[in-house]
């Protein structure tokens, strides 16, 4: 009979003990989970635990997050962190499209595989607010501060070229809600998975839409967003970063909005909005 040598005992018994670590992640409410609260687990499956706030059992959604450590300060505070997580579908950059991050509290709590049957077995890593969110290729990563310690309060704008504003916030001051940026629709063509056709309110001019985002409000497809990459006047067709689950059917409604590329250009046309650009286009060269 096959028996196992000590030091395969050993790793075994680790690999069963291993702790993982989850996420809640709340872009509504900031003090109790509600339909806007994500919840991610850095594991291979769905894991069922206790949600931070209401500690009711949850499903949380496997996602490759990787942090940065956490370090703290001589007085014990803890300093920014950053967490990478994966966007090779474009999944997270579609959701973000549509959802504003900055300042959304982020809870990371340590939990062990066979440990999973009280909300007590948990340890909080860190509890803080995202501060920027960028996308790099095939990641979004995200910056996020304490929320306690002498961090608790909003870092500046990164001394970089881009826009650091979302388009449309307080900072941005750009109104979505006027006519120009936003219309509501109708499809009136099939289109496919990755594609919206609507002869009747698309009728704006090549790349109008570009960079911004449609939301669907009936349909196959209700409660889904995607960010919008192409505009062809021709067809009256917006395409997607990244597919849909079902194609878009003529019939279903929708509102698309438009967006913003994070550079001077657009920001001055066709916005006219300079004096509320959020990047650093002048950057002084080092000598």
């Amino acid at each position: 009979m096959y028996s196992l040598s000590a030091t395969l005992i050993a790793i075994k018994n680790q690999i069963q003990h291993k702790p993982v670590e989850i996420y809640d992640l709340y872009l509504g409410s900031q003090d109790e989970e509600d339909s806007d609260t994500l919840h991610f687990v850095n594991f291979y499956r769905i894991t069922t635990f206790f949600s931070y706030f209401g500690h009711s059992a949850t499903n949380y959604i496997p996602l490759g997050v990787q942090r940065t450590a956490i370090k703290k300060s001589a007085s014990g505070e803890i300093e920014q962190i950053s967490f990478r997580i994966c966007n090779i579908n474009k999944a997270m950059s579609a959701y973000a499209a549509s959802k504003n991050f900055r300042n959304k509290r982020v809870v990371a709590r340590l939990i062990f595989r066979d440990h999973i049957s009280s909300y007590l077995d948990t340890k909080i890593i860190f509890d803080g607010f995202i501060q920027n969110i960028s996308f790099p290729q095939k990641t979004m990563d995200a910056t996020a501060t304490p929320k306690i310690g002498s961090l608790s309060f909003e870092t500046g704008w990164p001394y970089q070229i881009e826009c650091h504003a979302r388009f449309g916030d307080s900072y941005c001051k750009v109104n979505k809600e006027l006519a120009a940026n936003k219309v509501i629709g109708t499809a009136t063509n099939d289109g496919t998975t990755s594609t919206l056709i609507d002869t009747v309110n698309l009728t704006q001019a090549n790349d109008y839409w570009n960079w911004g985002y449609v939301i669907f409000t009936s349909g196959l497809n209700d409660g889904e967003s995607r960010k919008i990459v192409d505009f062809d006047n021709a067809t009256k067709k917006a395409t997607f970063d990244y597919p849909l689950d079902n194609i878009t059917k003529a019939g279903d409604g929708f509102i698309i909005y438009r967006g913003c590329d994070k550079t001077l250009n657009i920001c001055t046309t066709p916005y006219t909005n300079t004096d509320n650009y959020h990047g650093f286009h002048t950057i002084p060269l080092t000598k």
